[in-house]
């Protein structure tokens, strides 16, 4: 009985930091990033003090979960951006991980938490870049954001490794120090603007079905390249949308939010193509009929796979998305991979999310902006911050 008691307990604080994780994440898609794939990567900053403070197997499982879960939430689930994302935080955590095994194993402290996060953050980088080659552009032509994705890893990893042992140390402090308070409060959750309720044919089939099929159809535009190919699928999304009442409107919008990763993939096959049937001049360039053709089918793919992810977000509720993919997960149970253990864990997380985002809102508010524009006292706000919502899964 104990020992189920341990483990509900952990499950517990999983739950709640995932949903801190999933805070910081939907707050940093709101900040503008000019350059593809470079962010601040505050949700590391959860993954950082948890495999300090309870082990890698935990940090890992917040990782996938917050990245799965805010995706729910932000209409993104099986969308190119989440598995470039997913696949990103999984190789950085494993990585920070064995860095962080291996400082501990050794008499001499090779890495520090700021190093560790620095390596996590060159990983997670070349992942999504190297991912983004593999299953979307295929060009050369994109490593050259290379170099500013890597200088751009080393600063954010130096700062999120910064909040990160600040967090560390101000926990330290705290234990012991119940000073946050138990009182229960209401809450507004978030709204969802891409899900719509409804009772059509598409919103009745089960789940697991449609994550299937999103899967399968994520694979095939990765074979095929027949525009013939892409025509049919335009009219499969056609009928799906007018049979769950999805307007061209909300997937023309989805669309526009992935407008520069669009841009880039149509770009790079046009400039960079070694085509031999020139059809154009422009500068330095030579636009082909080859290059074009491929430039066309890259942006094709990518609107075919924020379509399909946008229809399945549109038509099946976080709550479904959950028990679907707990149920897909049913059969890894032999593993170690518990189906009910990600359900429940991905339930308590979403009740738990409108508190930490109001909590959030509440401290940004407190900021004094002026001192922030300090390195230094950034990232003392940022922790102070941090440190209050963390404590927050230790008392609720």
């Amino acid at each position: 009985m104990k020992e189920n008691q341990i483990t509900d307990n952990n499950m517990y604080k999983v739950a709640l930091l995932v949903s801190l994780a999933c805070v910081l994440q939907i707050a940093e898609s709101l900040i503008p990033h000019p350059i593809p794939g470079l962010r601040l990567g505050l949700a590391n900053i959860i993954t950082l003090v948890a495999l300090m403070n309870l082990g890698f197997g935990y940090s890992l499982e917040i990782t996938v979960l917050r990245t799965v879960l805010s995706s729910f939430i932000m209409g993104t689930f099986m969308s190119p951006g989440f598995i470039l994302s997913f696949a990103a935080g999984v190789m950085s955590t494993l990585t920070m991980g064995f860095l962080y095994w291996l400082a501990h194993t050794t008499k001499q402290r090779l890495f520090s938490i700021v190093g560790i996060s620095v390596a996590g953050a060159l990983v997670h980088n070349i992942t999504q870049l190297g991912l983004a080659y593999l299953i979307m552009v295929k060009h050369a032509g994109i490593f050259i954001f290379l170099p500013w994705l890597s200088i751009g890893a080393v600063f954010i990893g130096w700062f999120t490794g910064a909040v990160s042992s600040k967090i560390c140390l101000k926990l330290k402090e705290a234990e012991g120090c119940k000073s946050v308070s138990k009182a229960k409060k209401e809450y507004q959750g978030l709204k969802l603007s891409h899900y719509l309720a409804g009772d059509s044919i598409v919103h009745r089939i089960l789940p697991e079905i449609k994550i299937a099929g999103v899967v399968i159809l994520s694979l095939a535009v990765l074979f095929f390249s027949s525009l013939w190919f892409y025509a049919g699928l335009f009219v499969f999304f056609t009928a799906v949308a007018a049979m769950s009442t999805t307007s061209f409107r909300y997937l023309f919008s989805s669309t526009r939010k992935c407008s520069t990763l669009i841009f880039v993939s149509f770009l790079f096959p046009v400039f960079f193509n070694s085509g031999k049937h020139v059809i154009s001049h422009f500068a330095y360039f030579n636009i082909t009929s080859e290059g074009l053709n491929a430039g066309i089918i890259f942006a094709l793919r990518l609107i075919c796979l924020i379509w399909a992810s946008s229809l399945l977000a549109r038509t099946t509720s976080p709550e479904d998305l959950g028990k679907g993919l707990s149920r897909i997960l049913a059969p890894l149970k032999p593993l170690g991979i518990s189906g009910k253990r990600v359900a429940a864990i991905l339930s308590l997380s979403w009740t738990a999310i409108p508190m930490f985002w109001e909590i959030a809102r509440a401290g940004i508010r407190k900021l004094d902006f002026k001192k922030a524009k300090d390195p230094r006292n950034l990232i003392t706000f940022m922790s102070d911050i941090i440190v209050n919502l963390y404590l927050e899964t230790e008392y609720q």
